[in-house]
């Protein structure tokens, strides 16, 4: 039940670019000590980057954070073509590693501990075209694309979502207990796997292995939200997927995203996109895809 480490080796160079084409994302919850640039090219499902859950669609585009659990999980039919998507890991240090004083003003998008970020505007769609030109380019092509990557989304702040909270600093600045990731990252493994299903403290205390009275505080500092918070915006997201995605009633949708009342989802649907699961539904896609874009 743990999130996977994933080891990242690019010894020859500075930058590691993938190209993927899948029939499907369907990978597990995993981190690294790279940042993590993806654009997803085809595809939709529920992205999970730190303390976020959401919907994603064609064209998300999202810096990922040092050591932060993320996932891309396609949900639903897909495009017949399948998924695609291009990304660009580097390590947290490649700024100092390349020592320019030109590319100083970047240093706090790759500051330790940074949240995850959407890119969204005329920012997505400039990066988006940088990315393209990665697969088959040249080493030395790849390094100066990459700073112009950089360079837009600095020019592109404006266009920055922050997703993923910093996780809190220990009490005193003490250092963080030495168990404690490979706890969070059983528990948010569990909770990924296990969206439809009742979820309770108690068993998320067994997961985690730590007393239910110690869960509530432990699960907070790691993730910077409570349980019963980050348990709903998943449903929540979930089912926001699934309202666009196809006709199938509110109430079917409810219950299989793990809600136990219709009026329970409303509520909580309401507070995190402001408006009721049918009026989300009647708008334009624009609208509401473009709310998590």
């Amino acid at each position: 039940m743990r999130i996977t480490r994933e080891p990242i080796h690019h010894a020859e160079e500075s930058l590691r670019c993938l190209h993927l084409a899948l029939p499907a994302f369907a990978g597990g919850l995993h981190r690294h000590g790279h940042f993590e640039l993806t654009w997803i090219e085809r595809g939709q499902g529920l992205r999970w980057v730190g303390d976020s859950v959401e919907p994603f669609f064609d064209g998300d585009l999202v810096l990922v954070g040092s050591e932060t659990p993320h996932l891309w999980a396609t949900r639903g039919a897909q495009p017949p073509a399948g998924c695609a998507a291009t990304v660009l890991q580097f390590p947290p240090d490649w700024l100092q590693r390349c020592g320019l004083p030109e590319l100083r003003a970047v240093a706090p998008l790759l500051a330790p501990g940074a949240p995850g970020l959407a890119v969204q505007g005329d920012t997505r769609l400039q990066v988006q075209g940088l990315l393209a030109r990665l697969p088959g380019a040249s080493p030395r092509r790849r390094v100066a694309t990459f700073i112009e990557v950089l360079d837009a989304l600095l020019a592109g702040a404006a266009d920055l979502r922050a997703l993923s909270a910093p996780a809190q600093a220990a009490p005193s600045g003490a250092p963080r207990a030495a168990a404690s990731p490979q706890r969070i990252d059983r528990v948010l493994n569990w909770i990924e796997a296990h969206l439809a299903d009742e979820l309770t403290v108690q068993a998320a205390a067994a997961v985690a292995h730590v007393s239910p009275a110690a869960f509530g505080r432990f699960f907070q500092r790691e993730v910077g939200k409570s349980f019963t918070a980050y348990v709903n915006d998943a449903r929540c997201g979930w089912a926001a997927l699934r309202l666009i995605q196809g006709p199938e009633p509110i109430a079917q949708i409810a219950l299989a995203c793990g809600f136990p009342t219709l009026s329970n989802f409303g509520d909580q649907f309401r507070r995190r996109y402001g408006m009721a699961p049918r009026d989300f539904r009647a708008g334009p896609r624009a609208a509401r895809a473009g709310r998590k874009a």
